[in-house]
């Protein structure tokens, strides 16, 4: 039986509205025009709000971390911080019968895995929600106050890692290690990027340079252009596969540049979330897809592939 606040199916012309704004502000993310993201999402995030009907509420975790990331690309981590507590929150009272897989939710995974929140803090937030399951949260500004009265959410949360912070971009071609030593770094940098910071961070301990095209300079709208330019400055390449974002184009011209992948998803007890365009070309090339489960798996597939 669903709770309380168990979100509302928006209706019609809402909803046409928002899918409109919400691919608008996904092209300007793509096209990293990340202060107009802002903006768009923010303005989606207000028209939820003020929509909902007196008496239940909309889910609002998609703008929510959305303004998050959007804030995070800008290096504003600490103020994007608030935005990801707040679609955690919303995400917690969409599944309030469910509360683990809140946990497995996007802005759940950046609060623990990136930004590294206490379970503590989570726990309380999760609280306060139970605490407060009787009766319609329209806001969630409402359990965010709550949780800063205990314990504010800024002193939850270690120093946030130095890839966290957006710096400035490299340029096309701006490579420390020869070729050889370069591997691609591909994924949903979206729904996805703390596993690719964890890729990143394993590859550049192992005296190999990541190369991630979010990390470069690309004109708008060349992102997938530029992408196999840098995947063919690379002698290797890791896919993240979880879910997918566009991977097949480069997958697809793996073996024109003759790199062997290691290609990974999450083992959550099912099959990653793939097209079956980009399942039939996996087949295809005869290309494994190797799970892992926890950080230490994803560590020894990549040590054993570098090796």
């Amino acid at each position: 039986m669903a709770g309380i606040n168990a979100p509302l199916s928006l209706p019609t012309q809402l909803d046409q509205e928002f899918q409109a704004g919400a691919l608008a502000n996904e092209s300007l993310l793509l096209s990293q025009k990340y202060p107009e993201a802002l903006t768009g999402f923010q303005h989606l995030y207000a028209l939820l709000l003020k929509a909902q009907p007196t008496d239940r509420r909309y889910h609002k975790g998609y703008p929510l971390h959305n303004i998050g990331y959007s804030l995070l690309k800008m290096g504003r981590a600490p103020e994007a911080l608030r935005y990801f507590v707040l679609a955690y929150i919303e995400d917690l009272l969409s599944e309030e019968q469910r509360e683990e897989k809140a946990d497995e939710l996007p802005a759940g995974k950046t609060l623990r895995l990136v930004y590294q929140v206490k379970e503590s803090a989570l726990e309380r937030m999760k609280n306060i929600v139970r605490d407060k399951s009787s009766r319609v949260i329209r806001d969630p500004e409402e359990v965010f106050n709550e949780l800063a009265r205990g314990q504010p959410a800024e002193q939850a949360v270690q120093p946030a890692r130095a890839l966290l912070i957006s710096g400035e971009k490299k340029k096309l071609g701006d490579f420390k290690l020869p070729w050889e030593r370069r591997v691609f770094v591909g994924g949903n940098y979206k729904e996805e990027m703390y596993v690719l910071n964890e890729i990143k961070r394993f590859v550049e301990a192992k005296g190999y340079e990541p190369v991630f095209a979010d990390d470069f300079e690309i004109p708008e709208g060349m992102i997938h252009h530029h992408s196999l330019m840098l995947l063919h400055e690379c002698s290797k390449a890791i896919f993240e596969i979880s879910s997918e974002a566009g991977q097949l184009m480069e997958i697809e011209r793996l073996r024109d540049y003759d790199i062997k992948p290691l290609i990974v998803y999450q083992s959550k007890g099912e099959p990653p979330r793939v097209t079956a365009m980009l399942k039939a070309l996996l087949s295809s090339l005869t290309y494994q897809c190797e799970p892992f489960s926890t950080a230490e798996d994803l560590q020894q597939l990549i040590a054993n592939y570098l090796a």
